[in-house]
């Protein structure tokens, strides 16, 4: 399937899209993009607000299709035309389900750390500012000068190097307690590929080099993988997290110094 200007892109509700693309289609959402090989593709239905992407099944296996919903009626009628006809039977029978490839953007784990670190910096904020007020209360002004730097700086450190730290429990988890699988080589340098328990293919991320890799995921997000072996940059970033924790540690002593000095002029 090629590239083809005249087929339109396809907005759908959520923040997804549909599009073609040189291999064959592209259904993107927030944190998910599933790759759909032009061979995959049995053929292209337009419902209305919605296109519906069926796949090639074996003889006498349930049909499996992909629905983009919430989309420009006359776009679907287009976009589904243009890509039907350039469609080409293959020469043999294919199961197109073993063909379509997940890749996670953002993990459900992910998503509720960065919501953690939101709600922990703003408690930082918080917290300084109340520092602030009773700091001025007590000694003057001359205390919220020396708090608000102080505590911006531990702050920063309390949650960059906490989340560090939870990340590095998280990964450790997983690698000890998740399924072990293989991964083999896609046709991306440094992209992997396994098969979960579902039978969906996914993508992770590694640049070792060698025929496979071994990965272990979260059976209950198979999207949430790591490498079984920590690499590099893993093992960078905990040395960093635990340098970050204790200098946030050392700031909230000197915010304690500060207040008690407040207090005691």
């Amino acid at each position: 399937m090629s590239i083809i200007s005249s087929i339109p892109v396809l907005k759908g509700h959520g923040g997804t899209d549909l599009t073609v693309s040189p291999e064959g289609l592209l259904l993107r959402s927030r944190h998910d993009e599933l790759s759909i090989p032009g061979e995959a593709v049995a053929r292209v239905r337009a419902e209305g607000g919605s296109v519906v992407v069926e796949l090639r099944v074996p003889a006498g296996a349930a049909p499996a299709a992909h629905r983009i919903e919430g989309v420009d009626a006359f776009t679907a009628t287009a976009f589904a035309d243009g890509v039907n006809s350039l469609l080409i039977a293959p020469d043999e029978e294919i199961d197109g389900r073993t063909l379509v490839v997940l890749r996670t953007l953002k993990t459900r784990w992910e998503q509720s750390a960065m919501r953690r670190m939101k709600w922990a910096a703003l408690g930082c904020l918080v917290v300084i500012v109340a520092l602030s007020v009773i700091g001025g209360m007590a000694g003057g002004a001359v205390y919220p000068v020396a708090i608000v730097p102080i505590g911006v700086l531990t702050g920063a450190c309390l949650v960059l190097g906490g989340q560090e730290l939870v990340a590095w429990a998280h990964r450790r988890r997983v690698r000890r307690h998740g399924v072990k699988e293989f991964a083999r080589p896609a046709n991306v340098p440094g992209m992997y590929l396994y098969v979960d328990r579902a039978g969906t293919a996914r993508t992770v991320s590694s640049f070792t080099s060698g025929p496979y890799v071994e990965i272990a995921y979260d059976p209950e997000d198979p999207a949430d993988v790591f490498t079984v072996t920590p690499g590099l940059w893993q093992r960078l970033t905990i040395w960093l997290g635990w340098f970050l924790f204790l200098c946030g540690l050392g700031g909230v002593a000197a915010l304690v110094a500060v207040v008690a000095d407040a207090f005691g002029s």
